[in-house]
C-alpha cells in the first residue's frame, strides 16, 4: 500500500491530468419551422432568422453566449475596435441547415460564432475587421484545436494565405493561417481565455465552428488529492500501530 501511494504521488506531481478530449461544435446549429436544433446555447436570444445572439441586436449589442458540453462551460464575448468585450458588440451563432457534421475537410459545411457590431444589421456575421472574440471556459482546458469556417460557411473560401490572430491573454497577439480545405487549426494551450480576432498580414473573415478541449483539474484539485493520500497513510499506519 506504501508503494501505491508513492506510485500515486509521482503520478500527480509528474504534469496535469488532461480527461478526455470534448468537442465544442458550434457550427452545428439549424433552423427550420422556427425551432432551432443542434448544439444550443444555455442563454442565447433568436435574431437573424434562425440565428442566435448573446443580445436583441435591434436594441442592443452585448452580453454573452453560453455552451456547456462534457461538464465544461464556455463564454463567449464580442469586442469591436479593441473595446471592452460583451459590450458594444454581440456574439452570434450563425445557422447553417447544410451542416453535415465534419468538423475538417474540403466538404466540411458548416458555421459557427461571429460577431455584431451594428444594431440591427445583420449583413457581416462572421468575425471581420476591428472584430473579436473571446471564449472564456470556466475551468482549466487544454486546447488541442480550433475550428474556422469562410464566409461561405466552408473551408474553401479563403485565399491561401489569409491570416487571423490569436492570444491567451488579450495582450500579445500572433498571426495563424487560416486553415484552407482543412478547417481545423492545430493549438496547443493550458488556460481559461483564448482571444480570436481579424488580423495578420493578409487579414480575412473567419467563423470559430469548433474547439476541441479537454479538462486540466485546479491545483486545488491537487491539493485535496495529496490530503486525501496523506489521511490514507495515516490512517494505515494507526491500523499497524
Amino acid at each position: 500500500m506504501r508503494v501505491l501511494s508513492v506510485v500515486s504521488l509521482f503520478t500527480l506531481l509528474s504534469g496535469p491530468v488532461v480527461a478526455a478530449p470534448v468537442v465544442f461544435d458550434f457550427a452545428n446549429l439549424k433552423y427550420s419551422g422556427g425551432i432551432n436544433t443542434g448544439f444550443l446555447p444555455t442563454d442565447g436570444i433568436s435574431c437573424s432568422g434562425g440565428d442566435l445572439c448573446s443580445s436583441n441586436i435591434a436594441s442592443s449589442l452585448s452580453g454573452d453566449l453560453s455552451f456547456t458540453n462534457g461538464g465544461l462551460t464556455v463564454h463567449a464575448q464580442g469586442s469591436y475596435k479593441g473595446g471592452d468585450f460583451g459590450s458594444k458588440a454581440a456574439v452570434v451563432q450563425d445557422h447553417e441547415n447544410g451542416y453535415n457534421g465534419k468538423l475538417s475537410g474540403k466538404d466540411a459545411i458548416g458555421a459557427g460564432l461571429g460577431v455584431y457590431h451594428k444594431k440591427d444589421d445583420t449583413s457581416d456575421d462572421n468575425i471581420t475587421e476591428k472584430e473579436a472574440i473571446w471564449l472564456h471556459f470556466d475551468q482549466n482546458v487544454s486546447l488541442s484545436s480550433v475550428g474556422f469556417r469562410a464566409e461561405g460557411h466552408n473551408t474553401t473560401g479563403w485565399d491561401r494565405d489569409a491570416t487571423f490572430q490569436y492570444s491567451f491573454d488579450n495582450l500579445t497577439w500572433t498571426s495563424g493561417l487560416l486553415p484552407r480545405n482543412v478547417g481545423q487549426f492545430a493549438l496547443s494551450h493550458t488556460g481559461h481565455d483564448f482571444y480570436f480576432r481579424f488580423g495578420g498580414a493578409h487579414a480575412d473573415q473567419f467563423y470559430i465552428s469548433s474547439m476541441t478541449v479537454s479538462a486540466v483539474p485546479e491545483p486545488e484539485t491537487y491539493a485535496m488529492l495529496l490530503i486525501g493520500l496523506g489521511l490514507v497513510g495515516f490512517s494505515l499506519r494507526n491500523k499497524k500501530g
